[in-house]
């Protein structure tokens, strides 16, 4: 009877630790910076504001300055527009963005407006290439601001001018190009490889149809497809065959 319950009580164990969800890579930024979003969500259902789990593969992370300084017993925040980055992530990766120490009112002003930073793998200890776009500065309040909408627009133009250049389908000339969620599905469509592109075309016609491969590409494609109205997922499937 013991052994019997013994060999329960591992398998309990055994199958909680299968449960656990393995990391594969990390983003880390100093705290003068914080983390906003990552792929479109708020960084808050990762970690916290200056580390995020994540799966391996393309990610899109948005990163500002945000910077505290004390003068004569008063607070004062410098803070810089969002950086929209676009990082490619190993299994099991690490990578760190590293600016320089702040300390003084000049230096946070010089970086609310340009921010000055690097991205290593802590891996490798080898700096990392990245693409960059800022959001543009507005007036006004900004804690009324939409910057959910603002970086889907900021990386629709960039991943429009992406789908022209590729030797993926072109987009059909009938397309509406303000229409956001079309020019992602796209987008995410024309960096598939093959397989992908076939289980994309396979979810649409079954939604419960499961990918054979897991990825980026199929993951924010589903997301698109499923913020699209019924008109932008006409046009899509009318793109994907011609």
């Amino acid at each position: 009877m013991k052994i019997k319950n013994y060999a329960q009580a591992f398998g309990i164990l055994l199958s909680g630790f299968m449960a656990l969800p393995a990391i594969a890579a990390t983003f880390e930024v100093p705290r003068s910076f914080e983390i906003m979003y990552v792929d479109l969500e708020s960084a808050g259902q990762f970690g916290n504001d200056f580390k995020v789990d994540l799966d391996e593969g393309q990610h899109q992370i948005v990163v500002r300055f945000n910077k505290l300084l004390r003068s004569g017993g008063d607070t004062h925040e410098y803070q810089s527009e969002p950086i929209v980055l676009d990082l490619q992530f190993a299994k099991n990766g690490y990578l760190i963005l590293k600016a320089p120490y702040i300390s003084n009112q000049k230096q946070a002003e010089s970086n609310a407006k340009d921010p000055q930073f690097t991205i290593y793998d802590d891996v490798s200890g080898q700096q990392v290439d990245y693409k960059k776009q800022n959001l543009k500065t507005k007036s006004g309040l900004q804690n009324t601001r939409d910057y959910v909408t603002e970086i889907e627009r900021l990386t629709a133009k960039s991943s429009t001018s992406k789908i022209s250049s590729s030797s993926a389908p072109m987009p059909a000339p009938v397309i509406m190009m303000e229409d956001v969620a079309l020019e992602m599905m796209q987008f995410w469509y024309n960096q598939s490889d093959k397989v992908t592109r076939k289980d994309i075309r396979i979810w649409i016609a079954d939604d419960m149809y499961k990918p054979t491969v897991a990825n980026i590409q199929h993951q924010m494609f589903q997301f698109w497809f499923k913020r699209a109205d019924k008109e932008e997922k006409k046009s899509f499937q009318a793109w994907i065959v011609e």
